[in-house]
């Protein structure tokens, strides 16, 4: 009776995972640990080493998710500092559903930039490592190990509005014969990899003072951080209908393209056109002009922000278009007909793009034509030396009655790799004189009809002095 009473009012038990269900750090704050460090502290909890965790765990959770079907975990997870583990690609999207599995925890997404794929376009992330100093400082002082926050990758971030200081790239600070040897080294977010110094006190150097405008700027981006969860459930397309009703009055759409550093033809498609996305960016100098909550305005709302003073700068710098001098143009077209230049290297060397030596339209197409005949040229010259080097090749073996093997053409001074047309050549004419133990080149189904006759022709040349001499080898290829 007490048996069936246990079975009948035991709690619901959590389905079991290969890993512990372990919580990213900072959750729920702008200081939230980035998937890459959560992974790293994940696998110091099992005393194993990240890529032990790569080949022995998670396979296992990769064979569970079928969404995932020929997905491999391996070399080049950390590339970057793993900065494809924490930007807001399809990458990112997927470690966090794979460690989610292995942990048995959701949200890991939210130690991503995933949540604004919807809402922006762009490259966020840096491609090194950086930290504050201070902050790590502030972990052990609260008696856990320092990690890495999110917020310290993100590229445009450069300071941590909590200390006003400087981020900084970790360097040892301490000599080269201190350093741990690499086997006994932890990889781990918040300690030197070099000498194994908790939150990096082997560089001992002082980060600057970090402007009033960067402090802005890095406090936005933590209040955007703390407001993922309700970013990511908000309508894509609040976003640019807000900035579109802010912009109601006729010239103001201008006037903002010009305060934040934008082009008014992008930002007039980027409200008007379905689905279009703005870089992160540019939204943050938008908001950065006009003082605008940088969490609220990725969730469709306009609030003045409340640590807003002066505008702040935007980092973005307007293209400048020179005006193209078109007889400049026209003289760099004429001469490039005569000394072989393409329409490449006139627009690199005159600073101006295709479309604009296209106006010239008689001088562009003969330029063009020029390079197409001279590459022609080369093309039918590199043709001809293969087909005399292979026929060379060839007749001196059969006058010595021996096969037309890539080993025996070495034998006479002239060694074919598989990867040259040579190769091609050489395999085309045994087939052209009798030998069915060749396989047809994969790379003969590239070649134009005019090389193949080419070959042919070289084959009956050899054909009518020597005859059909190639014998089939007598081997079994079953």
């Amino acid at each position: 009776m007490a048996d069936e009473l246990f079975f009948l009012l035991r709690p619901e038990f959590p389905a079991p995972t290969p890993m512990y269900g372990r919580r990213p750090m900072g959750e729920g704050t702008g200081d939230i640990e980035s998937l890459f460090s959560h992974f790293l502290s994940l696998s110091h909890d099992h005393r194993l080493t990240p890529k032990k965790v790569i080949d022995l765990v998670l396979p296992e959770v990769l064979a569970k998710l079928s969404r995932f079907d020929g997905t491999r975990l391996g070399w080049g997870w950390d590339k970057n500092a793993g900065k494809e583990m924490i930007g807001s690609g399809h990458v990112a999207e997927r470690w966090s559903t794979i460690l989610s599995s292995a942990t048995g925890q959701t949200g890991l997404q939210l130690a991503t930039m995933v949540p604004l794929a919807a809402h922006v376009y762009g490259d966020m992330t840096t491609d090194q490592d950086r930290v504050c100093h201070q902050c790590l400082g502030d972990d052990e002082a609260q008696g856990r190990l320092p990690y890495g926050r999110l917020l310290w990758r993100m590229k445009c971030v450069a300071c941590c509005p909590t200390h006003r200081c400087a981020l900084v790239t970790p360097v040892c600070g301490r000599p080269p014969d201190t350093t741990k040897r690499q086997f006994l080294r932890v990889k781990l977010a918040g300690v030197c990899s070099d000498c194994g110094s908790i939150g990096h006190r082997c560089n001992t150097a002082k980060a600057p003072i970090a402007s009033a405008d960067e402090v802005w700027r890095a406090e936005q981006c933590r209040r955007m951080i703390t407001a993922f969860p309700a970013i990511e459930a908000s309508d894509p397309a609040q976003l640019p209908q807000r900035i579109k009703e802010y912009c109601a009055e006729p010239g103001s759409l201008t006037s903002l393209a010009l305060r934040s550093g934008a082009t008014i033809s992008v930002l007039s498609r980027w409200i008007n056109q379905p689905g279009a996305r703005l870089t992160f960016d540019q939204i943050l100098d938008i908001c950065g002009t006009e003082g605008l909550e940088l969490a609220a305005l990725l969730q469709g709302r306009i609030e003045k922000t409340d640590s807003f003073g002066t505008p702040v700068a935007p980092k973005r710098i307007r293209r400048v278009v020179r005006p193209a001098n078109h007889e400049a143009i026209r003289t760099a077209l004429k001469a490039a007909v005569e000394t072989g230049d393409s329409v490449t290297s006139v627009a690199e060397r005159l600073r101006v793009d295709i479309a604009t030596l296209a106006q010239h339209a008689d001088l562009y197409a003969e330029v063009r034509m020029a390079t197409r005949n001279r590459k022609a040229a080369s093309d039918t010259a590199r043709q001809d030396a293969a087909i005399a080097k292979a026929e060379g090749v060839a007749i001196k073996l059969l006058r010595d009655g021996r096969r037309l093997t890539p080993r025996n053409a070495k034998g006479k001074g002239a060694y074919f790799y598989p990867s040259t047309v040579e190769w091609t050549v050489l395999a085309l004419i045994r087939i052209g004189l009798g030998d069915r133990s060749v396989r047809h080149p994969t790379s003969a189904v590239r070649m134009s009809d005019a090389f193949l006759s080419k070959i042919e022709a070289a084959a009956r040349r050899v054909r009518a002095t020597f005859g059909e001499t190639q014998a089939m080898l007598l081997l079994d290829y079953r």
